[in-house]
This record gives structure tokens, C-alpha cells and sequence, in this order.
């Protein structure tokens, strides 16, 4: 029986037993730190010597640098690895990095689509102190109980990406031009070589927009019985950053392309191999 590759993703902050003892413990193939972009902390001689130790137990480490005061940049984040690594079992220490961090990697954990379960990891001590880790020593790491929460499918995330990139400052998303790209775009129920026809609306709804709407992702304001404008709220906003990567093509060319404002970023673009 051919054996299932194990990933560790672990967001790090002014932490050091709680990162390797656990690691340590599991022997992953691969782990990937997740670090803040800005943070004086991290580069202390500490975390040097945590990525060298890290560098000797595993494989592979790699790095990626992003915001741990944003928890949907981390969510995006490990969404994004848990899928590049989909089949393999992945698994999430949600007591390394910022208390933000541990909200966005537990709730990336919860959604049902994301194949990742998250650990906690208690201390031997909390010893304080600025230039030092926050706690030292390694007592145990037991899995979270968790409950399922439901992200967005494919297509609703290549609709959101074209309301938000059609909605510029001088015009409005309208729902006919979410169905004509959602033609192009391959979403499901909208023939790209039908007509236009009057069901595409209704189809649209069932299949995107009314679960959209419920769950707080968008508004649709009706300007007249003829035209409907539509756009992302911000909560809608930070849900497509967090699973971008379900559409990563036809985001990245609506990025590209003249004529549209998208600029989402990336959880995992600042990402490179420690040695």
C-alpha cells in the first residue's frame, strides 16, 4: 500500500516548541511556516535557528510570507495549500501564529470543501518576556473538534470574480454580464453556444446569486424591471481572496485584462524553499 504523504501547515509568531516538538513528534514530508511580511519578531536568532532545526526533521520546508493580523489572508492561505496537496493528509497547528491567525486557520479547517484538520499544541511554560518565545517546552498536540461551515463552489467564485472586476468607477456589475462571462467562463447550466434567453436569469439565480445573496456575499440592486446591478460586499470580498484558488485561471485573466478592476492578492504568491 503506497504511503499518504503528510503535510503540516504552521503559522509562526514569537513561537518555538510549539512549532518543532510536534513536527518532531509526526515526521510530515513537508511543512510549510507561515510567516508575517513585516515583523521585526521574526527575525530574531531564535526563529533562525527554529527554520535550521525544521530544515533537519523534514524534506521540505518552505516558507510563505504573509499577513498574521489578517485572518483571511491566513485562511486564503491554507485553503490554498490544503488543496495543492488534496489527496494527502494535511494538517493545520492553529497555536503557532497570532490569535487572528489561529481564527483564520481554524475556520479554513472548518469549510467542508478544505481537506485539512487542525491541531492544538499545549506548553510546558509561558514564560514572558519581548525577546524571547512565548512559551517554551512541549506538554501535548490533540486534533480540534470541528464544526463544518459551507465556502463557495466553483462557480460562485468565477461569479464573484466578475461582479468585482466588472464593477469599476465608472460602471456597475449587471447581472446579464455575469451570465454572458459566466458563458465564457464554463458555469454550469449556461450553454456557451445557446442563445441569450430570458431563463439564463432564473438559472443564474438558482444556481449562483440566491445562495450569494443569503449567505451576505452580495447585493443586487434593481434599477429598473429591466436592469439589475450587482456587487460584492465586504464580506463577499474577503470570501473570494480566501478561495481564489478555485478559479485561479479566470482569475488571473480577469486580473490581465484591460477594460476590468480586479486586483485580489495572493496567500501563497510570496512562498519559497528553505534550505
Amino acid at each position: 500500500m503506497e504511503k499518504v504523504r503528510e503535510v503540516h501547515i504552521v503559522p509562526v509568531w514569537r513561537e518555538y516548541d510549539r512549532v518543532v516538538e510536534p513536527i518532531r513528534e509526526y515526521r510530515p514530508d513537508r511543512v510549510y511556516l507561515l510567516a508575517h511580511d513585516d515583523q521585526p519578531a521574526n527575525s530574531g536568532e531564535y526563529c533562525h535557528d527554529l527554520r535550521d532545526e525544521l530544515c533537519e526533521l523534514v524534506p521540505r520546508v518552505d516558507l510563505v510570507e504573509l499577513d498574521l493580523f489578517d485572518m483571511y489572508d491566513v485562511m486564503g492561505a491554507v485553503t490554498t495549500l490544503a488543496d495543492t496537496h488534496a489527496g494527502e493528509r494535511v494538517r493545520v497547528n492553529v497555536t503557532g501564529g497570532t490569535k487572528r491567525a489561529a481564527i483564520g486557520a481554524s475556520m479554513a479547517c472548518m469549510d467542508r470543501g478544505t481537506n485539512a484538520e487542525p491541531y492544538v499544541v499545549e506548553p510546558g511554560e509561558r514564560p514572558a518576556g519581548i525577546d524571547d518565545p512565548l512559551t517554551s517546552g512541549y506538554d501535548s498536540a490533540s486534533l480540534m473538534t470541528m464544526y463544518s461551515i459551507h465556502s463557495p463552489s466553483r462557480d460562485q467564485v468565477i461569479a464573484m470574480a466578475v461582479i468585482d472586476a466588472y464593477n469599476t468607477n465608472t460602471r456597475k456589475t449587471k447581472l446579464r454580464t455575469v451570465i454572458d462571462k459566466g458563458r465564457q467562463w464554463g458555469i454550469a447550466g449556461l450553454d456557451p453556444e445557446a442563445d441569450r434567453d430570458k431563463g439564463d436569469y432564473a438559472k443564474l439565480r438558482s444556481r449562483i446569486t440566491e445562495d450569494l445573496e443569503e449567505r451576505g456575499y452580495i447585493e443586487i440592486v434593481e434599477r429598473s424591471t429591466r436592469c439589475k446591478h450587482v456587487r460584492l460586499t465586504g464580506s463577499g470580498y474577503q470570501t473570494l481572496r480566501s478561495f481564489r484558488h478555485r478559479a485561479e485561471n479566470v482569475i488571473q485573466t480577469l486580473e490581465d485584462r484591460s477594460g476590468t478592476d480586479l486586483t485580489l492578492d495572493n496567500p501563497v504568491e510570496e512562498s519559497r524553499r528553505l534550505e
